[in-house]
Protein backbone atom coordinates (compact mmCIF):
# COMPACT_ATOMS: atom_id res chain seq x y z
CA UNK A 1 0.00 0.00 0.00
CA UNK A 2 2.81 2.28 0.91
CA UNK A 3 4.44 1.51 -2.36
CA UNK A 4 1.12 2.42 -4.50
CA UNK A 5 0.99 5.96 -2.46
CA UNK A 6 4.38 7.00 -2.85
CA UNK A 7 3.87 5.66 -7.29
CA UNK A 8 1.03 8.14 -7.23
CA UNK A 9 2.85 10.86 -5.37
CA UNK A 10 4.95 10.33 -7.86
CA UNK A 11 2.83 10.48 -11.31
CA UNK A 12 1.15 13.34 -9.15
CA UNK A 13 4.61 15.32 -8.96
CA UNK A 14 5.31 14.92 -12.36
CA UNK A 15 1.82 15.59 -13.62
CA UNK A 16 1.47 19.33 -12.00
CA UNK A 17 5.38 19.88 -12.44
CA UNK A 18 4.27 22.24 -15.00
CA UNK A 19 7.42 21.15 -16.95
CA UNK A 20 6.05 23.19 -20.71
CA UNK A 21 8.29 20.78 -22.60
CA UNK A 22 6.30 17.51 -23.21
CA UNK A 23 8.17 16.02 -26.38
CA UNK A 24 8.19 13.01 -25.38
CA UNK A 25 4.65 12.45 -26.04
CA UNK A 26 3.24 15.36 -27.69
CA UNK A 27 0.65 15.37 -25.19
CA UNK A 28 -0.19 16.06 -21.52
CA UNK A 29 -0.84 13.93 -18.74
CA UNK A 30 -4.02 14.14 -17.40
CA UNK A 31 -5.95 12.58 -14.34
CA UNK A 32 -8.55 10.25 -15.67
CA UNK A 33 -11.54 11.67 -13.76
CA UNK A 34 -13.82 8.70 -15.20
CA UNK A 35 -15.89 6.90 -12.13
CA UNK A 36 -15.63 3.72 -13.90
CA UNK A 37 -11.33 3.91 -14.11
CA UNK A 38 -9.67 3.50 -10.90
CA UNK A 39 -8.62 6.89 -9.57
CA UNK A 40 -5.11 6.36 -9.68
CA UNK A 41 -4.99 5.45 -13.55
CA UNK A 42 -3.70 8.45 -15.93
CA UNK A 43 -4.18 8.77 -19.98
CA UNK A 44 -2.24 11.02 -22.62
CA UNK A 45 -3.99 13.78 -23.90
CA UNK A 46 -2.96 14.51 -27.28
CA UNK A 47 -2.20 18.63 -27.85
CA UNK A 48 -3.76 19.24 -31.27
CA UNK A 49 -1.49 21.42 -33.17
CA UNK A 50 -3.54 24.48 -34.44
CA UNK A 51 -3.12 27.47 -37.14
CA UNK A 52 -5.28 29.98 -38.51
CA UNK A 53 -7.14 30.99 -41.22
CA UNK A 54 -8.62 34.15 -42.75
CA UNK A 55 -11.23 34.67 -45.55
CA UNK A 56 -11.18 37.14 -48.34
CA UNK A 57 -15.05 37.65 -46.92
CA UNK A 58 -17.38 35.25 -44.95
CA UNK A 59 -21.01 36.29 -46.24
CA UNK A 60 -22.10 36.16 -50.37
CA UNK A 61 -25.34 37.50 -51.59
CA UNK A 62 -26.56 35.94 -54.44
CA UNK A 63 -29.59 38.91 -55.09
CA UNK A 64 -32.35 37.35 -56.82
CA UNK A 65 -32.19 33.98 -57.94
CA UNK A 66 -34.96 31.73 -59.44
CA UNK A 67 -36.39 28.53 -59.11
CA UNK A 68 -35.16 26.09 -60.21
CA UNK A 69 -31.15 27.13 -60.65
CA UNK A 70 -27.56 26.27 -59.72
CA UNK A 71 -25.88 29.07 -58.03
CA UNK A 72 -22.57 28.57 -57.37
CA UNK A 73 -19.76 31.07 -54.99
CA UNK A 74 -15.92 30.46 -54.56
CA UNK A 75 -15.15 31.37 -50.73
CA UNK A 76 -10.97 32.20 -50.52
CA UNK A 77 -8.93 32.03 -47.92
CA UNK A 78 -5.85 32.03 -46.42
CA UNK A 79 -3.39 29.90 -43.97
CA UNK A 80 -2.11 32.58 -41.97
CA UNK A 81 -0.47 30.30 -39.75
CA UNK A 82 2.92 28.09 -39.58
CA UNK A 83 1.20 24.62 -40.11
CA UNK A 84 -0.70 23.10 -43.04
CA UNK A 85 -4.59 23.69 -42.46
CA UNK A 86 -6.89 21.03 -43.14
CA UNK A 87 -10.20 21.28 -43.39
CA UNK A 88 -11.96 18.57 -41.85
CA UNK A 89 -15.18 19.07 -42.71
CA UNK A 90 -18.07 21.59 -43.90
CA UNK A 91 -21.61 21.22 -43.38
CA UNK A 92 -24.76 23.43 -44.41
CA UNK A 93 -27.55 24.24 -42.36
CA UNK A 94 -29.54 22.71 -45.02
CA UNK A 95 -29.81 20.37 -48.25
CA UNK A 96 -30.11 23.04 -50.95
CA UNK A 97 -26.86 24.30 -50.06
CA UNK A 98 -23.50 22.32 -50.74
CA UNK A 99 -20.17 23.02 -49.76
CA UNK A 100 -17.06 21.60 -51.71
CA UNK A 101 -13.79 21.21 -49.04
CA UNK A 102 -10.49 21.42 -50.33
CA UNK A 103 -9.32 17.31 -49.85
CA UNK A 104 -5.65 18.67 -49.72
CA UNK A 105 -4.02 20.70 -47.18
CA UNK A 106 -3.35 24.14 -47.75
CA UNK A 107 0.28 25.37 -47.01
CA UNK A 108 1.11 27.83 -44.52
CA UNK A 109 0.67 31.67 -46.14
CA UNK A 110 -1.17 29.62 -49.88
CA UNK A 111 -4.62 30.61 -50.31
CA UNK A 112 -7.14 27.76 -50.62
CA UNK A 113 -10.98 27.71 -51.92
CA UNK A 114 -14.12 26.30 -51.21
CA UNK A 115 -17.26 26.04 -53.31
CA UNK A 116 -20.33 26.55 -52.63
CA UNK A 117 -23.43 25.44 -54.51
CA UNK A 118 -27.32 27.07 -53.53
CA UNK A 119 -30.08 25.38 -55.20
CA UNK A 120 -33.37 26.77 -53.97
CA UNK A 121 -36.49 24.65 -53.15
CA UNK A 122 -39.56 24.90 -54.81
CA UNK A 123 -40.81 26.06 -51.06
CA UNK A 124 -38.07 29.18 -51.12
CA UNK A 125 -40.53 30.91 -53.89
CA UNK A 126 -41.02 34.44 -52.94
CA UNK A 127 -38.68 34.64 -49.92
CA UNK A 128 -35.26 35.56 -48.67
CA UNK A 129 -33.04 32.91 -47.84
CA UNK A 130 -29.82 33.26 -45.65
CA UNK A 131 -27.88 29.71 -45.02
CA UNK A 132 -25.01 28.96 -43.10
CA UNK A 133 -22.06 26.36 -44.14
CA UNK A 134 -20.02 25.36 -40.49
CA UNK A 135 -16.34 24.66 -41.40
CA UNK A 136 -14.63 22.35 -39.46
CA UNK A 137 -10.69 22.44 -39.40
CA UNK A 138 -7.26 22.20 -37.44
CA UNK A 139 -8.03 26.21 -36.68
CA UNK A 140 -8.47 28.45 -33.79
CA UNK A 141 -10.97 28.28 -33.28
CA UNK A 142 -11.97 25.35 -34.56
CA UNK A 143 -14.78 26.13 -36.03
CA UNK A 144 -15.64 28.73 -38.23
CA UNK A 145 -18.89 30.34 -40.76
CA UNK A 146 -19.72 30.70 -43.88
CA UNK A 147 -23.24 32.55 -45.00
CA UNK A 148 -24.89 33.08 -48.26
CA UNK A 149 -27.84 34.70 -49.34
CA UNK A 150 -30.58 35.26 -51.61
CA UNK A 151 -33.61 36.39 -52.79
CA UNK A 152 -35.43 33.13 -54.32
CA UNK A 153 -37.88 34.38 -57.32
CA UNK A 154 -40.43 32.72 -58.20
CA UNK A 155 -40.38 30.17 -61.44
CA UNK A 156 -40.06 31.63 -64.76
CA UNK A 157 -43.64 31.42 -66.28
CA UNK A 158 -44.79 29.36 -63.18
Amino acid sequence: MKKTLVALAGLALIACSGNENNSDNGGSIVANTDPVMNSNEFEVVEEKETTTIEYVETNHDFGDVTYPSENIYTFKFKNTGNIPLIVESAKASCGCTVPNKPEEPILPGEMGEMDVIFRPKEGQQGSDVTKRVTVTANTEPGQTYLEISANVLPAIGG
